[in-house]
């Protein structure tokens, strides 16, 4: 039932490099992107305040990539802490505090603990320490994002190192529901992502290849047929990454040495 189907010479050398979940160290085609996310917590460096930023934008266009290199490199290069927050898993007022309490370190609160005490040691490690960046993805499906809005810029203005925000939505600002007190402190800033393009497509499907598959085994064509259909269709990078992914599989199960463009018919 489980033999192997394709012989030691398969087209795939690892299928890591084309998932949706691997990170590349650099983001390909967003560097402009990747500069403005920079340039908005930059002041951390220099425990300052720095700019409140909503991205926001379709699905698979780069956006959680783009802040978590970001990221990354603001811990590895400045040391100063970063805390990525999925609001899917952690939709509550609560639970995300309570999550954002257990990534700086401390000891799991007790279920119920009062919103005031779960802020007071956020202030109490932020007074310990250079500052923080808060990253909320999938911001739009955070419930009481008034609240959790308001508690953080709070604790910024009363700590004393500050807290940057960088929420990631997959909808437009003005889908948004925070009341104008919170739109006040927050003064937030915002930045775009459109659809990838066909040549930007390509760009990252031709990194993943040199990765992920053994080198002369994917025409030109087969990557270009690839990011020309997607982005016809939507510009998702991880359908794109997708379609690339099951060509390899299908042509490794047919024993071939090269994928095909008939790899991608019926491709699932």
């Amino acid at each position: 039932m489980f033999e192997k189907t394709q012989s030691s010479k398969g087209v795939l050398r690892s299928e890591t490099y084309l998932t949706t979940s691997y990170e590349p160290e650099e983001p390909v085609g967003r560097e402009q992107k990747i500069s403005r996310i920079a340039d908005a917590v930059r002041p951390l460096t220099r425990r300052q305040d720095p700019d409140n930023l909503l991205i926001y934008g379709p699905a698979g266009v780069g956006k959680t990539t783009c802040v978590k290199h970001v990221s990354r490199n603001l811990e590895e290069q400045a040391s100063v802490k970063s805390v990525y927050i999925n609001c899917w898993q952690y939709n509550t007022r609560s639970s995300l505090l309570t999550e954002l309490l257990i990534q700086l370190g401390y000891p799991a609160p007790r279920k119920g603990k009062p919103v005031d005490e779960l802020l007071s040691k956020i202030r109490e490690w932020l007074d310990k320490n250079r500052g923080v960046t808060v990253v909320l993805d999938e911001f739009d499906q955070l419930d009481n994002q008034t609240e959790v809005i308001y508690d953080l810029q709070l604790v910024n203005e009363e700590a004393e190192k500050p807290v940057g925000l960088l929420m990631i939505s997959n909808q437009h600002p003005t889908r948004i529901s925070l009341d104008q007190r919170s739109q006040s402190r927050l003064n937030c800033k915002t930045l775009e992502f459109q659809s990838y393009t066909a040549p930007q497509l390509e760009e990252i499907l031709r990194s993943r290849v040199k990765k992920g598959f053994r080198p002369g085994t994917v025409p030109s064509e087969v990557v270009e047929k690839i990011a020309e259909q997607v982005a016809e269709d939507s510009g998702d990078c991880r359908k794109a990454l997708t379609l690339l992914l099951n060509a390899g599989r299908k042509a490794d199960r047919q024993g071939s040495s090269k994928v095909k463009i008939e790899n991608l018919k019926n491709n699932k």
